[in-house]
C-alpha cells in the first residue's frame, strides 16, 4: 500500500547577596565593612570562576568558524549555504512543559521509568563561534539546564548537549532543514542507552543503510535561498537489524502497515525526511518480530523523534509512538494499559518554547 504524507512542520546564575548595613556604633560599622569586603571578595571569586568555566567550555569542544556572509530572514539566518533557526527561551512555557512531564512521571512512579530528552537546535550546536555575537538567540545550553532542573525526582533527564557538541563538526544537522540528521539522532540515542543502562548498537553494526540525496527542507521553504537550493542535503537512514513493521493509525483514522524505513528515492525534494516511521501520524505501534520478552516503550514526540525512533526498535518488542500534536488519548493510561517499561519524552527546544504545542501536550497526559 502506498501512502504519502507531508512532513512539515542564561545558566543565568542569579547571585543573591544580602548585605546588612545600618546605623550603630563603630564596632557594628566595622563588622558591616568586614562583611561587605567578604561579600565583594566572594563575588569576585564567583565571577572569576564563571569566566574560567566559560573558557574551559570554549576549549572543551571543537571550534567552528566561518568567514561566510550572513543573511537575516527574521526567525532564520543563513551563513552561506547553511540555515539556522533563532531561539528565545521562555521560562513560563518551559515551566508548563516540565509540569506535563512531571505529571506523567508522578502517575507512573513505580510502574514505568520516565525519561526526558531535550533536543537543541542547530543554532545551539553548529553555528559558527565567531558569528554568535551577530545574532539575537538565547543560550541553548543554559535553556536545557533550566528545563532539566524543573523535572522532579521521578524523571530521568537524558542530557545530549555534551555528545552533540563533541561531534559538532560532523553532519549532525541538516543545512536546509530544521531537523537533526540521523547522525545527530544516533548520538542522542547513545546517551539514552547510557541513561537506561543498555548497550547501544554501533553504526557499523547495521547491515543496511540508504542515502537519499537532494533533500531541500523547511529552511529552504522559508527562505527560498539560492545557496541552499544549490547545495541540498542527504537523508541517511539505518534499517533496524530486527525484522520489524509499523502499524500506523493516520489522522483520518485509517490503519495500515508500513516499513520502519521506506525508500523515498522518488519522493520530491521536500519529502525525503519522511523515510522514517511513515512520517508524522497520531499513533504508531512498531513491532519487533525478533523479540518476545514483552519489553515496550512509549515515545512522546514531534517530528525530531522520527529519525531517532528507528534506533530504539532493536531494544524493545514494541515501541508505541505518540505524536501529541495530533493524538487525543492519554499517555498515562496507555502506559498502564500496555504495561510499558519506559516512557520517553523527546522534544526539541523550539517546541518547548511554543505555548500552543505545550498546551497540546498537556491535553494528552
Amino acid at each position: 500500500m502506498v501512502y504519502k504524507r507531508v512532513s512539515k512542520i542564561i545558566f543565568a546564575a542569579i547571585l543573591a547577596v544580602t548585605v546588612f548595613s545600618g546605623c550603630g556604633n563603630r564596632q557594628e560599622e566595622k563588622i558591616d565593612k568586614t562583611e561587605t569586603e567578604t561579600t565583594t571578595q566572594k563575588r569576585t571569586q564567583d565571577s572569576t570562576q564563571d569566566v574560567t568555566q566559560e573558557a574551559e567550555e570554549e576549549t572543551k569542544y571543537p571550534s567552528i568558524t566561518s568567514d561566510g556572509k550572513m543573511k537575516d530572514y527574521k526567525s532564520v539566518v543563513t551563513v552561506d549555504d547553511t540555515a539556522y533557526e533563532l531561539y528565545t527561551y521562555l521560562d513560563k512555557v518551559a515551566d508548563n512543559y516540565a509540569k506535563s512531564v512531571n505529571k506523567v512521571a508522578d502517575t507512573l512512579a513505580g510502574k514505568s521509568d520516565v525519561y526526558d530528552l531535550v533536543i537543541p537546535l542547530s543554532s545551539g550546536i553548529t553555528f559558527p563561534d565567531n558569528l554568535k555575537d551577530k545574532i539575537s538567540s538565547s543560550d541553548q545550553h543554559d535553556a536545557m539546564q533550566k528545563i532539566q532542573a524543573k523535572m522532579d525526582k521521578h524523571v530521568k533527564n537524558v542530557d545530549v548537549y555534551d555528545v552533540l557538541m563533541q561531534h559538532r563538526t560532523e553532519y549532525e544537522y541538516f543545512r536546509t532543514d530544521h531537523h537533526w540528521t540521523t547522525l545527530g539522532a544516533y548520538y542522542a540515542y547513545t546517551e539514552f542507552c547510557k541513561a537506561k543502562g543498555i548497550t547501544p548498537e554501533s553504526l557499523d553494526a547495521y547491515s543496511k543503510k540508504q542515502d537519499f540525496d537532494g533533500f531541500l527542507g523547511s529552511f529552504y521553504n522559508d527562505t527560498s535561498d539560492a545557496k541552499l537550493k544549490a547545495n541540498p542535503d542527504t537523508v541517511t537512514a539505518y534499517y533496524p537489524n530486527a525484522e520489524s513493521i509499523c502499524h500506523v493509525t493516520a489522522s483520518d483514522g485509517k490503519k495500515y502497515d508500513w516499513p520502519v524505513i521506506y525508500d523515498v528515492s522518488n519522493y520530491n525534494a521536500g519529502l525525503k525526511y519522511s523515510t522514517f516511521i511513515a512520517s508524522d501520524n497520531p499513533y504508531t505501534e512498531i513491532e519487533n518480530k525478533d523479540l518476545s520478552d514483552g519489553s515496550s516503550c512509549i515515545v512522546v514526540k514531534e517530528s525530531f523523534g522520527n529519525a531517532f525512533i528507528p534506533f530504539l526498535v532493536d531494544h524493545y518488542q514494541t515501541v508505541y509512538v505518540v505524536d501529541y500534536r495530533y493524538w487525543t488519548g492519554s499517555i498515562s493510561k496507555l502506559a498502564q494499559d500496555k504495561k510499558v517499561n519506559d516512557v520517553l519524552f523527546l522534544n526539541n527546544l523550539s517546541m518547548i518554547r511554543n505555548k500552543s504545542l505545550v498546551g497540546k501536550l498537556y491535553r494528552v497526559l
